[in-house]
């Protein structure tokens, strides 16, 4: 009897630590993932503007709401194509399709691009507002 009271404290221990350790949720391993391998060449949303590509000899494509969690996909993540690598050795295809689901779930829109002729820096057009039969109205 003595020898369960010696062990109440060390059973119940090991309780507290399952406790602190919780495993991360898809979406949270996805974007754990993504930063650490995609985000140099891709970029934050996927655009192909990572820090990475003016070294680079190919250009990125940009992927932004484009990207799908399908077989043919987490095989190029997997394996690569092209120019780019695969990354069988760092992670699985439940990892790949993490990666692939939190890109797609966390497509942001794409940034509202300057007017033609506009300087550097200046404001992105507004949108027109457009009339019943789908046609642009220019501002007055």
């Amino acid at each position: 009897m003595r020898w369960l009271l010696f062990l109440l404290p060390l059973v119940s221990s090991f309780a507290w630590a399952d406790d602190s350790k919780k495993r991360p949720t898809d979406e949270e391993r996805g974007k754990e993932l993504y930063e650490r391998h995609c985000v140099a060449c891709h970029g934050a949303t996927a655009m192909g503007d990572g820090p990475a590509t003016s070294a680079l000899v190919v250009p990125i494509p940009d992927l932004h709401g484009q990207v799908k969690a399908d077989k043919a996909t987490i095989d190029v993540v997997e394996f690569g194509r092209g120019a780019m690598p695969g990354y069988e050795a760092s992670f699985d295809a439940e990892d790949a399709r993490r990666v692939l689901k939190f890109m797609s779930s966390a497509d942001a829109p794409k940034p509202a691009t300057p007017s033609p002729g506009a300087p550097p820096g200046a404001p992105a057009a507004a949108p027109q507002p457009a009339d019943p039969d789908g046609d642009v109205t220019t501002p007055e």
